[in-house]
């Protein structure tokens, strides 16, 4: 099978751990004798970058650090870039599937040229750039918000007078086709939108589509688009690479860890508070906060542990893939604290698989993966007197703590395993061609 992969970073160039979940999905495929070629971006690059296995060509905008253009003929060089690096990329490799993971900051009018391409397309969603970003979009904005500024109104009235709209659909699509011409349910003033019904926008299409949790799903359905239609595969790790020896019940609870971004909505300082409570309550334990992140916030982390003399570390790796597991191995337990709708947590997975108990909040998707006093100990999100609480239990139940490590040990190894996930995404690919293959005929 020859899969184009589309996304919009690819490592080394990286933000999160979806890019580095797409490395791994493509490494396995190629292993599995796929034939397989990203096409991405030129995100921390200077110039185009091609070679045969990976093609940086596509343009970032308002992403990433790079800057939002909103002028129009900016806004057309990119979209008019990006397409046809795509359309010549299509042309050149001939892939007998398209597998899209990610278009956050990429022009999601590519969405109506991947459709025209007449090839079999799969979308893998794994973060919220359907339900938060089609709508953000610039370059559809312009062209199907019912209402815009004078001067925006004022241009796209002398475009589409002079047929300049229905020219740039052939090459760089505006909408998906005529009768399109305005989306007040997408690009609408709020009193334009009015009340949303879930599923109920079909101007995206995405037949063969499946996202990393249910949560994703019901809320990109919320946010209005046709999806109710899509398979559900969680992602996987390579646990080999993560496994540990689980603590036995005699073994002291007291080395804490957080990994994650360092950003307000992953919950850092509910767990620096958390630590402080247990600290009052004379209770030894130590934090570190494995991360990068915002600097004006980690200051702030920074100067709380200090005024409270609190035994906090504040460390970094230069791998995740390599230096994580060495991370999780000098630690006690994991402490997963995102108080924001995460799609669905890796380092839930990554510290189960190295044999540490976990105490994570169920928002986003982890509440399909933590189950309390089975896998986990879980507690509302935001609140730092009820994971304190949480901590204490792990050190005061030892006989539950091996148990539900155990569990949650043997879960990864075999539900979340790499292997395993990666048969769901082979089986999927290839059901998703005799369904091409078939309509087609």
């Amino acid at each position: 099978m020859r899969i184009l992969v589309l996304t919009n970073l690819f490592p080394p160039h990286t933000v999160n751990s979806n890019d580095v979940r797409c490395e791994h999905v493509t490494r396995l495929l190629k292993l599995r004798g796929h034939q397989t070629l990203v096409l991405t971006s030129m995100h921390g690059m200077k110039s185009e970058q091609r070679d045969s296995e990976v093609e940086r060509r596509l343009q970032i905008n308002g992403a990433f650090g790079d800057p939002l253009v909103t002028k129009y003929s900016a806004m057309k060089a990119i979209e008019q870039h990006n397409h046809d690096a795509l359309r010549d990329v299509i042309a050149r490799f001939q892939p007998d599937v398209i597998y899209v993971f990610s278009l956050e900051g990429l022009s999601k009018s590519l969405i109506f040229t991947l459709r025209n391409s007449r090839r079999p397309t799969i979308y893998d969603v794994s973060d919220h750039w359907i339900s938060a970003e089609v709508a953000m979009d610039p370059w559809l904005r312009f062209w199907n918000a019912p209402s815009l500024s004078f001067l925006e109104q004022s241009v796209r009235t002398a475009l589409e007078m002079s047929g300049e709209r229905g020219r740039l659909d052939g090459v760089v699509p505006t909408r998906m086709g005529k009768g399109y011409d305005r989306l007040p349910g997408l690009y609408g003033s709020p009193k334009e939108r009015g009340a949303l019904e879930p599923n109920s926008l079909p101007t995206f299409r995405f037949d063969r589509i499946f996202f990393c949790s249910e949560s994703l799903k019901q809320l990109t359905e919320n946010a209005g688009f046709v999806v109710r239609h899509a398979d559900i595969i969680h992602p996987g790790i390579p646990a080999a690479d993560y496994i540990g020896e689980v603590k036995p019940a005699g073994a002291f609870i007291t080395k804490l860890l957080v990994a994650a971004p360092l950003r307000m909505e992953n919950g850092i300082m509910t767990a620096i508070t958390a630590v402080k409570l247990l600290r009052d309550c004379k209770v030894k334990v130590t934090l570190t906060v494995c991360g990068r992140g915002d600097t004006r916030y980690i200051a702030g982390l920074r100067s709380f542990v200090v005024t409270n003399q609190l035994p906090v570390e504040f460390i970094t790796v230069s791998n995740l893939v390599k230096d994580m597991p060495a991370v999780y191995r000098k630690h006690d337990a994991f402490l997963h604290t995102a108080e924001w709708a995460e799609p669905f947590p890796v380092g839930p997975l990554e510290a189960m698989a190295c044999g540490l108990p976990v105490v994570g909040s169920l928002s986003g998707g982890a509440a399909e993966l933590l189950r309390h006093g089975e896998n986990a100990l879980v507690y509302s999100p935001g609140d730092a007197a009820e994971l304190a609480a949480r901590i204490q239990e792990l050190q005061l139940s030892p006989a539950l703590r091996v148990q539900m490590t155990e569990t949650a040990q043997a879960e990864v190894l075999s539900r979340f395993n790499e292997s395993t996930v990666i048969d769901q995404i082979e089986n999927y690919l290839n059901t998703s061609m005799e369904i091409w293959a078939h309509t087609a005929t």
